[in-house]
């Protein structure tokens, strides 16, 4: 994919986002977020997008996440914040240094991809909250499936020591031509873009259905398990810890 495509999928995605909910009734449980509804979703992911407005003007972690409307409105601070948020980090290239979360890319890019995904995925959990989903496209989702794997289960491994399984598991993810080794046990999470010859399990799907599996998003009919059938559930359990 092309950084610029991020930034267009972030502007659609919110854009769709705030016209999609703005006639809907907001007190709808969302299905993928125990506990939470749709406007309760609409505001974490207009906080997210205004505490990372903050992160890439301060070039430092905010202290607050906690951000809400101050007039009850949801939709309408929703849809300013992401377009603030666009424009924040389109006026910056995508190789200009910028403080991240990730050791691995300190760059503006970071910010590009992972907001393009974070409100993709909670599109999607708006969306099902009554009824299919819209499309999201290949390229993207195959991307999503890396990024997730590659940025959140090997960076936030174990967080609060939740996820870690009692012994080495070893499972091969493929999302149409993209595939990936994933090794984690009781200490860390290894990824490589390689299928094992000595996979515990192989999970395999259309990309669309892989990356929102890996997201929790989808449950195991939407994806073909191979194997131990635990081993799958182990990483699905350390992914949910590692993006919780």
């Amino acid at each position: 994919m092309e950084p610029s495509d991020f930034l267009t999928r972030l502007r659609a995605e919110s854009a769709h986002i705030a016209a999609f909910a703005a006639d809907r009734d907001l007190a709808a449980p969302a299905p993928a977020c125990p506990g939470m509804t749709v406007g309760e979703v609409v505001r974490h992911l207009g906080g997210v997008h205004r505490a990372v407005i903050d992160w890439v003007r301060a070039q430092r972690r905010p202290d607050d996440w906690d951000r809400r409307p101050p007039d009850g409105d949801v939709i309408r601070w929703f849809r300013t914040g992401a377009a603030e948020l666009h424009d924040e980090l389109s006026r910056r290239p995508a190789d200009e240094p910028c403080d991240t979360w990730s050791p691995d890319d300190r760059t503006i890019g970071f910010w590009w991809r992972r907001m393009a995904h974070e409100t993709t995925v909670h599109r999607v959990d708006v969306e099902a909250a009554y009824g299919p989903i819209g499309p999201i496209g290949a390229e993207f989702a195959a991307d999503g499936a890396d990024e997730v794997l590659t940025l959140y289960l090997v960076r936030r491994f174990g967080r609060g020591d939740r996820g870690r399984p009692a012994s080495v598991r070893t499972v091969g993810v493929a999302a149409g031509s993209r595939v990936w080794r994933v090794t984690f046990g009781p200490a860390q999470a290894e990824v490589t873009p390689e299928l094992p010859d000595d996979a515990d399990a192989m999970v395999i799907g259309d990309p669309v259905a892989v990356y929102l599996w890996l997201w929790g998003r989808r449950g195991d009919d939407a994806v073909r398990v191979r194997g131990d059938r635990a081993a799958a559930a182990d990483l699905r359990a350390a992914l949910a810890a590692a993006t919780g």
